[in-house]
């Protein structure tokens, strides 16, 4: 079968004629329909990720594809593309624990978008207990989480203001948001007060660096900060009284922890509002095997715009 492999870090990824995966006791055989690509690839490509294991292996953490009996089945995690062959290939081995079913009325593009994306969006929202009249902030706004992390705070009843850098992703974003705001750190404090004189209930955050600093100061009584990013910069100073006074808190989240099972479940509840016409994902390309490198460029230099897919 074809494959992308990677045989070094920091290195091009080359596509070649691999074995067929070994199937253990646990794992289903998928053919591939689309393998996701994602930021976590990118990292993983560059050796910055300290739990991959050995070289050479086939990226890619998550996708969708058909098993032998004729299933629709999205996943993720599960080591895949990190310390065991991914879903860069023809066909994958799959750890039964990682399998999510895609119902009727969510497109097989749709369901390999919301792996990573769509359960952290999912995720941080929960562990920021945003619920029916929360206010969130989501920063980073034109981001593939964000895009979800809108739509999903929406349904469930909170007020969403977005931020960007960007004017020209203004008119995206003004789909997903109630207001939008386009500020650099050192503007975001004043410009969200303008909306929110009181602060927000949560902020959802990619960046980190001085927007994670402005994003504490705005926290209302009870509010949370969500940090599972930091694109802006890896470190970021308050005051403690940002935080105490209020009652406020700053939590961290990542994927990588999250038990498989956890995982496969959550994409079957973020399917289910796809076909329920709830919930809308953003494909920005479908490239084919060969164009991997070309891929996790867009996705370094800050330009896939949108959910990118590899097609074998």
């Amino acid at each position: 079968m074809r494959a992308v492999r990677q045989h070094a870090y920091d290195a091009a990824l080359v596509v070649e004629d691999a074995p067929a995966p070994n199937v253990a006791a646990g794992e289903t055989l998928v053919t591939l329909a689309y393998g996701s690509v994602n930021p976590l690839d990118a990292w993983i490509a560059l050796g910055s990720v300290g739990a991959a294991g050995p070289l050479p292996r086939t990226p890619g953490c998550e996708g969708v594809g058909v098993t032998a009996d004729g299933r629709r089945v999205a996943f993720r995690g599960a080591g895949l593309g990190l310390t065991r062959d991914g879903s860069w290939a023809e066909q994958v081995a799959v750890p039964d624990v990682a399998l999510a079913e895609i119902p009727q009325g969510c497109s097989d593009q749709a369901a390999a978008a919301l792996g990573i994306p769509g359960v952290t969006a999912l995720d941080c929202l929960n562990l920021a207990e945003v619920g029916s009249g929360s206010t969130v902030l989501v920063l980073g706004a034109s981001g593939g989480v964000s895009v979800i992390a809108m739509q999903l705070a929406r349904t469930r009843g909170a007020r969403v203001i977005a931020q960007t850098s960007s004017p020209d992703r203004v008119g995206l974003i003004s789909r997903y948001a109630d207001e939008v705001v386009v500020a650099t750190a050192e503007a975001l404090e004043a410009a969200v007060r303008e909306l929110a004189p009181s602060g927000v209930d949560a902020v959802i955050d990619p960046l980190a660096g001085p927007f994670a600093a402005a994003a504490a100061r705005l926290l209302a009584a009870n509010g949370s900060l969500v940090l599972y990013g930091a694109s802006a910069g890896s470190e970021f100073c308050f005051g403690p009284q940002d935080l105490y006074r209020k009652n406020a808190r700053i939590l961290g989240y990542s994927g990588l922890p999250v038990a498989p099972e956890a995982t496969a479940r959550s994409q079957e509840a973020l399917f289910a509002l796809v076909a329920a016409g709830a919930l809308e994902v953003v494909i920005a390309d479908v490239l084919p095997l060969t164009d991997a490198n070309e891929a996790l460029r867009r996705i370094r230099e800050n330009r896939a715009g949108g959910k990118l897919l590899l097609q074998p």
